[in-house]
């Protein structure tokens, strides 16, 4: 019987010294833990632009009989850069994007209510603008007629550091289109 016993002892000594409970026969030097390397020495930060809300509101009375009320505001809708400035460091950047509320009037008359955002312009054949945000969008007073408005929009595509400007044009009827400047 205590033959038995001491055998017992021995086989559950080797029992807990095979298996992962600190030291053990086989892992003796190797680390205790499978740590990433790469989390171990990586540096994350993370940058929000714009960090808040914003909002732009301007209304402009022009002299060919337009009036123009627009309200530029950010989205919770972003897009994303993934940089990696250096070895061991990341960096994410998130790009809020934009709307903008455009309200026209010709001869004191509503012609035109719509809100203005990337889907309304094509982006089918255009990738870059997929990518992109609504970085500006502004009434071009020297650019505007008798007959039209003319609001200068710009995308920032920052995955690839293009620029893409368009111009939006609405007609004192209240009909509008586009143009890639």
């Amino acid at each position: 019987m205590k033959k038995l016993l001491v055998k017992l002892c021995i086989a559950i000594a080797f029992v807990i010294g095979v298996t992962d409970t600190g030291f053990t026969l086989f892992n003796k030097n190797k680390k205790q833990f499978n740590i990433n390397k790469y989390s171990v020495s990586t540096e994350f930060s993370t940058e929000v632009i714009p960090e808040g809300y914003a909002e732009i509101k301007t209304d402009s009375t022009l002299s060919n009989k337009f009036m123009v009320s627009t309200k530029f505001h950010s989205v919770d809708e972003t897009i994303l850069k993934v940089e990696k400035p250096n070895a061991g460091a990341i960096h994410k950047t998130v790009y809020k994007d934009f709307h903008s509320d455009v309200f026209v009037y010709f001869e004191d008359k509503l012609i035109f209510k719509q809100r203005i955002e990337k889907d309304s312009f094509p982006t089918e054949d255009n990738t870059a603008l997929a990518a992109s945000y609504m970085q500006a969008f502004q009434l071009n007073e020297v650019a505007s007629t008798e007959n039209q408005i003319v609001f200068s929009v710009s995308f920032h595509n920052p995955s690839e550091e293009k620029y893409l400007d368009y111009e939006f044009i609405v007609d004192k009827i209240g009909d509008y289109y586009i143009k890639k400047v």
